[in-house]
C-alpha cells in the first residue's frame, strides 16, 4: 500500500465583483493528498496534480471576515482538517 501524506491548503484571491462590496468568497479550502516521494504542489492545478498522483479535494470557500464555526469559512476549514486527519490517521 502506497502512503500518502493530506495537507490542508488555504488559498486567498481577491473577491470577485465589482468595488462596492458585493463580490464572491476570498478563501478556500483544499486538501492535497501527495504520495509518498512526490513533491507537494504550490500551485494547485488540477492537471498538474493528476501528472503526479496527488488528488486535491475541494473542500469549500467562505469571507474571510467571516470566521466563525457556523459561517461557510469556518464549516470549510473544519471539513479541511477533518478530511486531512482522516487521512494521516491512516497513514501512520
Amino acid at each position: 500500500m502506497t502512503t500518502a501524506t493530506a495537507y490542508v491548503e488555504v488559498r486567498r484571491q481577491h473577491s470577485v465583483g465589482s468595488g462596492n462590496g458585493f463580490g464572491g468568497p476570498d478563501t478556500y479550502f483544499c486538501v492535497q493528498v501527495v504520495p509518498e516521494g512526490v513533491e507537494r504542489l504550490k500551485v494547485l492545478n488540477h492537471d498538474h496534480a493528476r501528472r503526479r498522483g496527488i488528488e486535491l479535494i475541494h473542500c469549500g470557500q467562505g469571507y474571510s471576515r467571516n470566521q466563525g464555526p457556523r459561517s461557510s469559512y469556518g464549516k470549510a476549514r473544519a471539513e479541511a482538517n477533518r478530511i486531512a486527519d482522516e487521512i494521516n490517521s491512516r497513514t501512520t
